[in-house]
């Protein structure tokens, strides 16, 4: 039996496709109609925008055809000039035309041969319009889809998006256009104030991930090909949530192994799982890097594990658009670390935090958080923070410190039980890129409240000072530190930073100087 699967990465069309009941209505009730207008699909790579926009008009093609509405899809990526852009839509028009009006066809070929003569700009232009309005007349109209939009962007000027305007606009012509896009059109249209926008003759529709109903009937169809569990969908939840892609690619290669015997599914899973996340891995790395395109990588990252500097609402509300982020409520993030943020005037019950796409990549911006550059010095204070702390350990309980730490502080427990639970997550994400160093699965409050207060004498040593003093100066550190976006209204201020800034400085130097001496 050939793989279902086969096609993830393509355009999924028909039995493959699945869901967006509500964006295909919305396409259709937009483009369709008597009435009609453009549209705009805009998302993530991968997220499923040309899948959508060809399930909505192309798998209807002839219909549409019989009924005087002609859809073509161009791939604009495929082109590098305006030239070529106007005349690859003709061309395509024109081939239909041929196809399906033989009454008309030498009117329509003698202008069609003027626009491929035609010298000047302004001259073609002029028998582009001519033979859309003469479509028009013989009770046709055309819907392109218009798949990679952004590429335009490096070849099309602002005369040219007046024109495409003029042809959307327009009564004796109006072009349809549906068009996928990453960036929203009107970040791809050049900025020009004095002139209508492109832009707002277009309806968006955000594509992000599949809804709890596109979900439910992903699941439905994959059940129809082979045996899955809850605990499956459970474990591919965590890794992907519900991104159209990623699901397609992990049941791809499930499936692959499912063919070689009779082992359950989530057997399986588990058996390539080391396979699959190095894939997804680059997959993430991607996303990364085109959030640093975007100049919003700094903002993804201090939206999901912080610490929180300069983010904005505005920022947010990309983020948002993209589906890279979605809103939670704190406390089903962090669990019990949330509480302990609770009890120290931290947090509040209904604090808002932010979870990336799926569990797995929130674990995957943690574990390379030291590689990002939202703030190198914050890193580097706790690298050292967590050395020190370290070394006190070994020094008072020995190499093996966890019992004999427990056992010395045994309300302590559940704290170290928390660390415990954060580094099996990790090793089981990411193997041996996770640290063994229990310490390393600490934030400021852990620092403090399970380790620095303990034993105040001995690093008060390094630390200098009074305990109250430190404490409230780990206690700040927490409210910078805390990954909790906090709803906007508790983004840290400027004199916070600075702050912050002169504590982490302040602890980088105490630890070093204290180092000089520790080693003579």
């Amino acid at each position: 039996m050939e793989n279902p699967f086969a096609d993830y990465g393509k355009i999924v069309k028909g039995k493959r496709f699945v869901g967006r009941k509500k964006q295909i209505e919305s396409i259709r009730n937009r483009v369709l109609g008597s009435s009609f207008g453009n549209i705009a699909i805009q998302g993530l790579p991968r997220i499923g925008k040309s899948s959508l926009a060809w399930n909505a008009i192309m798998e209807d093609k002839v219909a549409l055809e019989r009924s005087g509405i002609i859809p073509i899809r161009i791939n604009v990526g495929s082109i590098d000039n305006s030239d070529s852009f106007f005349i690859k839509l003709i061309k395509e028009l024109h081939r239909c035309i041929k196809r399906l009006n033989s009454s008309s066809l030498t009117y329509f070929q003698d202008i069609f041969d003027k626009i491929n003569q035609a010298s000047r700009v302004n001259d073609r232009n002029d028998f582009i319009e001519e033979y859309y309005i003469v479509l028009r007349e013989n009770k046709m109209r055309v819907i392109y889809i218009l798949d990679e939009f952004d590429a335009v962007k490096s070849y099309l000027n602002v005369a040219d998006f007046q024109f495409l305007r003029e042809l959307t606009y327009h009564p004796d012509m109006e072009v349809c256009l549906i068009t996928t896009s990453r960036q929203t059109l009107k970040e791809i249209e050049p900025e020009e104030g004095t002139l209508s926008n492109f832009y707002q003759t277009f309806t968006d529709i955000n594509l992000t991930m599949f809804d709890d109903n596109d979900i439910t009937n992903y699941w439905e169809r994959v059940d129809c090909l082979f045996e899955i569990s809850d605990e499956y969908k459970k474990e591919v939840y965590h890794l992907v949530a519900n991104h159209p892609y990623w699901l397609d690619m992990i049941n791809y290669y499930v499936f692959n192994k499912v063919k070689q015997g009779d082992r359950i599914s989530f057997d399986l899973l588990l058996e390539i799982e080391g396979e699959l996340k190095k894939i997804l891995w680059d997959n993430y790395d991607d996303i990364i890097s085109l959030m640093d395109k975007e100049g919003i990588k700094s903002h993804f990252i201090q939206a999901v594990i912080g610490p929180v500097l300069n983010l904005t609402q505005m920022s947010i509300e990309r983020l948002i658009k993209y589906g890279l982020v979605t809103p939670v409520l704190a406390r089903e993030k962090y669990g019990t670390y949330f509480q302990a943020l609770v009890d120290a005037g931290l947090a509040s019950e209904n604090d808002i935090s932010y979870n990336s796409i799926s569990n797995h990549l929130n674990d995957y911006l943690k574990q390379k958080e030291t590689e990002f550059d939202i703030w190198a010095l914050w890193n580097e204070t706790e690298h050292q923070v967590r050395s020190l702390i370290t070394v006190q350990l070994k020094e008072k309980y020995g190499e093996y410190w966890q019992d004999a730490f427990i056992s010395a502080n045994p309300k302590k427990e559940n704290e170290i039980l928390q660390m415990e639970s954060l580094r099996a997550k990790n090793k089981k994400s990411f193997g041996n890129l996770g640290s063994e160093n229990l310490v390393n699965y600490t934030y400021p409050l852990d620092m403090w409240n399970c380790f620095i207060s303990t034993d105040w004498t001995w690093f008060q040593r390094v630390l200098k000072g009074d305990l109250k003093t430190w404490r409230d100066k780990f206690k700040f550190l927490a409210t910078i530190r805390n990954p909790i976006a906090h709803s906007n209204k508790d983004f840290v201020l400027q004199d916070e930073q600075t702050k912050a800034k002169e504590i982490c400085n302040e602890l980088i130097e105490n630890i070093k100087n204290w180092e000089v001496e520790y080693r003579d």
